[in-house]
Order: C-alpha cells, then structure tokens, then sequence
C-alpha cells in the first residue's frame, strides 16, 4: 500500500511542480470516511400527453361519465381508444370509479394543469459515496485507481471542527439532489424519469480515504500555500484546501521560513 500511495504522490507533485515559479516545502497525507450507501426509491417517468388524453381528462372534469362509449361518441374516437386511455389513467390514479362515476382525482387534476404524467412507477436502487465532511456525494474518478489503506494514517486533523451528518439523517431533498448530480440517467424513451420516494437508506460500507496535502511556496509572490489531492476524485479538494489555507498557512510560514537559526 505504501508503494502504491508514493507513487500516486509523485505523479501529483511532479504535476504541481510544472509550474516552475512553484516550489515543494513538505507533504502530508491522511485519510477522511466515505460511506457507501445504498438508496431504495420510487421513480416513475414524466411524460406529454397527448391530445387524447387531455379530452378525456377535461371531459371528467365536467360531465358525470358511467361508460368508455359516451366520450367515444363526444369524441368520435372508437371506444377501443378510451377505453385503454382510461385504464392507463387508472393505473397511474389520475382517474377513479367513484359511485359508479369515472372522477378525476387530485393527481389527475394537478398533471392536466401542467400537462404532463407520471407513469411506470417502479422500485430502483443505486449506490452513491457520501462524504459527512463535504455533506455531498463524491463521484469516483473512474480513470483512477482506488487506493486502499489499512489505517496507518491519521484522520484528518481538523474533522471534529465542523458538524458532520451521516447520509441516513439527511433530508430526501438532498438525497434526491445527489442522485442527480450523480450521472443517474434521467432521460429515458419515452420522457423522463423522476425520483417519486426516496424508500431506504443504507450504509454498505465506511471507506477510509486517502489525501495527499502539499506545502508550496510561491516564489513569485513568495507566499506559501496548500494543496491538497483527493484520491477517490482524482482532484485537487477546494473545501480541505480553503481550511487548511485559512487554518495553517501562516503557521507553515513559520515552519519553513523563521525557523531560529543555531549558534
């Protein structure tokens, strides 16, 4: 593991280091949790409809309706028609039999408005990576090679400074939110999926993640500064970064360049 980790570092430093103004003071590498977690949700699939369908509804939504036959008739459609439109309709509770009436429910009533229907509801699940430092999901770099670690290094030293919520706490919104940002495919045939329920959470497994932190000094503007490489994204971290500059840049100055001279 170690072999591996010094490898993976030294392509990150020397990609740094092509920027000549650039100069490396020191490295550090620790690790932070990612939990794997898997969603079990309802998605259905968002559909126009068509011209049959919206009679049909503003038909219900006016007249008492008992048979298929009597809005064939206003229609001059063949019954074989809305009689299939109704029981789709049926099937996604946009329609009802009430007292022996076809009514419109509060779902039928809400799509005709918009213009669209939700059908083929099914169950889903789909993994996602969530990290409680970023409260986000992370998407693995699927070009790099996951690095495994048998906890020889230390946690990130700043992770108790901040709230951290475990994915099973988190509002459906942000959950739904994170499936789309995911690369989840939305756009099917015949319109496009939408996430109805999200059903359970689960945490597979709790990774341990390593990052790569380098001290840099800016020789043109002579200021020294961190980055910090995330292993699983295959990216420099904005968020680790922005602490550690806040937190330790000035301390590292220190280190590197005021050190008291020996006699």
């Amino acid at each position: 593991m170690s072999k591996q980790l010094d490898t993976e570092m030294s392509k990150v430093s020397a990609m740094l280091l092509e920027q000549r103004h650039l100069r490396l003071l020191g490295s550090e590498r620790w690790l932070f949790p990612l939990q794997l977690a898997n969603i079990q949700m309802t998605t259905g699939i968002r559909s126009q409809m068509d011209v049959l369908m919206k009679m049909i509804l503003k038909i219900l939504g006016k007249l008492d309706v008992k048979h298929a036959t009597e809005i064939s008739e206003l229609l001059a459609v063949e019954s074989i028609f809305v009689e299939h439109m109704l029981k789709l309709m049926m099937q996604n509770q946009m329609v009802e039999i009430n007292d022996g009436f076809y009514r419109l429910t509060n779902m039928g009533m809400e799509q005709l408005k918009v213009g669209t229907f939700v059908h083929d509801s099914m169950e889903e699940e789909i993994e996602i990576a969530y990290s409680p430092y970023h409260n986000d999901a992370l998407v693995q770099d699927s070009n790099q090679a996951s690095i495994e670690t048998e906890n020889q290094l230390a946690d990130y030293r700043f992770a108790d400074d901040i709230n951290q919520v475990d994915v099973t706490k988190l509002k459906d919104s942000q959950i739904i939110q994170m499936i789309e940002d995911s690369g989840y495919e939305f756009i099917v045939e015949n319109g496009q999926k939408q996430i109805e329920e999200i059903n359970l959470i689960e945490i597979q497994e709790t990774l341990q993640v390593v990052c790569f932190e380098f001290h840099m000094h800016d020789t043109t503007e002579d200021s020294v500064f961190i980055r910090v490489w995330n292993t699983w994204t295959g990216q420099f971290d904005v968020l680790f970064e922005t602490e550690l500059n806040q937190k330790e840049a000035s301390r590292l100055r220190k280190h590197y360049f005021d050190q008291p001279t020996s006699k």
